[in-house]
């Protein structure tokens, strides 16, 4: 880990809490089926998860240990939001909005008790679109929470669906940000082995939701909207020429946006979660340094925990260029200021 001073805050925008009070509420309800990232962990993952949530359970539940490991990777300021179980999604409306709302007074409590290193991300339960947009509104004016986590879909139904438009409507109208964040690929029977149901299944199914974001024309209807994708936006910055090709030469991606749908990504943010500073630095060029922010995944054993390191690991980048990776973005996105 770094420790060395430099200036301006640091920001950390994708970070995960537990809130164990939940499982009383949800034992024996879920069919295995229902969360594609465990369906297809295989075995070998299944059972090691086990042993791993045990492990980070205090990072996860315990704002004193997270504290504790935020000042020796040098972040000053996290983002708070749910992991990615606990989207509930498979939930009946009512159970959901219970879960939801339980796990946002969770995350205010930690904000509230530590205004100047938190701000919250809310959970919704997105299954109900008129009660997600009621607790986002909610979280937002009672809590002062700054942005809302949710999944890159919805039991599979891709978010280019027009049902959640008032959604994105209302996430545009609060100016907040919308964090996108995968649990696994919906169509994983291939993914069983090796924990490819989050190596390859989490970033390609950020990949295919940001693509059909931008097929649907929903950034196209939002300019304002200010979505972030994590672990580096999956695979679209580093292949978004060939959407561009097909747009080029073929009709089916042209019924909802007007112009090459390589150009939507310049309304889109991603984290840095790419491990090291090669693809780092190439991700910075297909993004803009000015898109491109913060995210450790803490405490998951799949997060990278030197980010500074990883941003000075980047020799070409301007200071004006690093001051915005590391916090200058992400405080503006999330109003730290305001």
């Amino acid at each position: 880990m770094t420790s060395t001073a430099r200036p301006g805050r640091t920001v950390d925008i994708h970070a995960h809490v537990f809130t164990p009070e939940c499982q009383a509420l949800v034992e024996g309800l879920m069919s295995p089926e229902m969360e594609p990232f465990s369906y297809f962990g295989g075995d070998e993952t299944n059972a090691y998860q086990v042993g791993h949530v045990k492990e980070i359970f205090p990072k996860a539940t315990d704002p004193a240990v997270r504290l504790a490991d935020m000042d020796e990777m040098g972040i000053d300021v996290q983002a708070i939001s749910v992991a990615p179980p606990g989207y509930f999604y498979w939930a009946d409306p009512e159970l959901a909005r219970e879960l939801s709302r339980m796990q946002n007074e969770n995350l205010a409590k930690i904000v509230a008790d530590h205004p100047d290193r938190f701000v919250g991300l809310a959970t919704v339960p997105l299954q109900d679109v008129r009660s997600a947009v009621e607790e986002l509104e909610r979280t937002v004016k009672e809590h002062n929470f700054r942005g809302v986590e949710i999944n890159t879909n919805v039991m599979g139904l891709d978010l280019d669906d027009p049902r959640f438009r008032p959604f994105f409507a209302k996430a545009e109208e609060l100016d907040v940000v919308v964090l996108l964040h995968p649990n696994g690929f919906t169509g994983g029977e291939r993914l069983r082995k090796y924990y490819l149901t989050n190596v390859v299944g989490n970033p390609l199914d950020t990949t295919l939701a940001l693509t059909r974001i931008i097929h649907g024309g929903v950034l196209e209807d939002h300019p304002d909207l200010k979505l972030v994708a994590v672990h580096g936006g999956g695979y679209l910055p580093f292949y978004s020429s060939r959407m561009d090709h097909s747009y080029d030469l073929r009709p089916e991606g042209r019924h909802h946006i007007s112009r090459p749908p390589s150009s939507y990504l310049k309304q889109v943010y991603v984290d840095c979660l790419v491990f090291d500073s090669v693809h780092l630095e190439f991700l910075i060029q297909q993004m803009g340094a000015d898109h491109v922010v913060v995210g450790t995944d803490y405490p998951f054993d799949m997060g990278h925990y030197d980010p500074l390191g990883q941003i000075d690991g980047v020799t070409s980048l301007s200071e004006d260029d690093r001051v915005a990776i590391r916090g200058g973005t992400a405080a503006r996105l999330l109003k730290l200021d305001d």
